[in-house]
């Protein structure tokens, strides 16, 4: 009970400094190193492109340590022998992250996990709801400018592993896509 005790208010007097965050950010990445099986049977990429933009809702300390929740919308475009698939995933997500001071900008060191929630695919120009499902786990270091007390803009780059089936399709999908990120955050 007395440990218990302990560590609440230790978490009490660390909600006094802690702040609200609230960051929208854009990507652009483009694939490495993936595998495409579809129907059982192994597809080499051309290409394999994603995109897109998320709200990032953090708590925590301006300088230190801060967890939070993502809602994300993500876009791939998978090149493949004369075939492509294009489709986006709605999901969400958890983040952990590290914020310190670097020069005179704050650096901040975090990772992620998504969950697709939900998936829209474009056939021929059609869009019709897909059978999307799996986990994306990002890792990324962003440089991070206070314009103001509170607005701040951000630039950096990361590293996103994908792991996706479509039972419909039977395909899976996974690989490695470094990306770029353009951030504009908000804190409170």
């Amino acid at each position: 009970m007395r440990k218990f005790l302990c560590v609440l208010l230790t978490v009490a007097a660390l909600n006094i400094f802690a702040d609200m965050f609230v960051n929208f950010d854009s990507f652009l990445g483009v694939g490495v190193s993936q595998r495409l099986i579809l129907e059982g049977e192994e597809k080499r990429i051309d290409a394999l492109t994603s995109y897109g933009v998320q709200f990032n809702f953090d708590y925590g300390l301006r300088r230190g340590l801060r967890f939070g929740a993502i809602v994300s919308s993500q876009n791939f475009s998978v090149r493949f022998e004369n075939d492509s698939l294009n489709f986006v995933l709605f999901c969400l997500g958890f983040e952990g992250m590290f914020a310190m001071d670097f020069l005179d900008v704050v650096l901040q060191v975090s990772g992620e996990g998504h969950w697709v929630l939900g998936s829209v695919s474009c056939e021929d120009g059609k869009l019709s709801q897909a059978d999307y499902n799996g986990n994306l786990f990002a890792g990324k270091v962003m440089f991070e400018k206070f314009l103001s007390e509170n607005l701040s803009v951000a630039v950096g780059g990361g590293l996103k592993y994908i792991l996706l089936k479509n039972a419909t399709l039977s395909m899976d999908l996974s690989g490695f896509i470094p990306y770029a990120v353009l951030r504009i955050g908000y804190s409170f």
